[in-house]
């Protein structure tokens, strides 16, 4: 699907989801490389600025959080700002969600429409997605600190799987966070002096809340691993006390069976003939047991 909006006299809004190939080439007569878009479209695409020299066009891969796709926490998207003054957004299902972030309410309390610019759209809605990570963040410590509190009550592997999640989840998010942030600064040292004072100070912003972003997800990753390192040991002691009861069972188990064995044998054995032998083996059994408990006692097989 491609709409085209026209946003003002000076700028107009190509915007394409999950183009066909009647779109792409539409997209390449309005100026956009078959390279290009190859780098938007490509869901595996890491976050970064690319330039495309001959035209002067700069294409903006960013990674946004989504909630939809079933492959990852979050997905690149593309955002093509050409010399003409035009804006495009190349996106995805999984990512068409962008459309939405260009005009919604950021750092301005509202957004004229007839002075606005391509990078003034791109910085609102850079903003309003680097928010967006900083608010799944505090949702993510929420689900975290509901975890370690029913973790306090019983260990469940449930639980245990529960807080992987959420750290691979995390993991995504940092690392998209970082690919973001040079994506921002490379644009940025492109653009120049095509960029006016207020605009100079909105990239400033968004780099700072970006930073934060960063921080808060460093600081919720490295909780939710020690958690999450710490329970699974706890699980392995448990684990390691139920092998050690079972060996030391075991072990007691085999030893009226060697005695019993011995009498079962068609052998002469010594007091085999009494007519009460057969309660000397209870008698010797006892007795070895008692013996391979002092020597587990001795070695502090019960206190490891």
């Amino acid at each position: 699907m491609l709409k085209i909006h026209n946003i003002n006299e000076k700028m107009t809004w190509y915007e394409a989801k999950n183009p066909n190939q009647a779109e792409q080439d539409q997209l390449v007569k309005l100026g956009v490389t078959r390279e290009l878009l190859f780098y938007a479209l490509d869901p595996n695409e890491s976050a970064r600025t690319e330039i495309d020299q001959p035209s002067g066009n700069a294409l903006i891969v960013f990674d946004i959080i989504t909630p939809e796709s079933p492959f990852s926490a979050t997905e690149p998207v593309g955002m093509l700002i050409d010399k003409k003054g035009n804006f495009f957004t190349i996106a995805r299902s999984t990512t068409a969600r962008i459309s939405e972030k260009l005009f919604a309410l950021a750092r301005e309390n509202h957004l004229d429409k007839s002075s606005l610019t391509p990078i003034d759209v791109f910085l609102n809605a850079i903003s309003v997605l680097v928010a967006e990570y900083i608010s799944t963040i505090s949702v993510i410590n929420r689900k975290r600190n509901i975890i370690q509190s029913d973790l306090r009550q019983k260990i469940q592997s449930g639980a245990i799987s529960s807080l992987m999640e959420l750290e691979t989840q995390m993991i995504y998010m940092l690392d998209s966070l970082r690919t973001d942030r040079t994506a921002i600064s490379r644009l940025q040292a492109y653009l120049g002096d095509r960029v006016n004072d207020n605009q100079k100070k909105y990239f400033a912003d968004v780099l700072v809340e970006n930073t934060q972003a960063i921080d808060m997800a460093n600081q919720t990753a490295d909780v939710i691993t020690t958690i999450s390192s710490a329970y699974s040991n706890l699980n392995n002691q448990r684990l390691d006390k139920s092998l050690r009861v079972l060996t030391m069972l075991q072990a007691l188990m085999a030893v009226p069976t060697i005695v019993t064995g011995f009498y079962g044998m068609n052998v002469h054995l010594p007091l085999a003939h009494l007519a009460y032998s057969w309660i000397l083996t209870f008698v010797i059994t006892g007795i070895l047991i008692l013996v391979e408990l002092v020597i587990l006692f001795k070695i502090h097989f019960f206190d490891r």
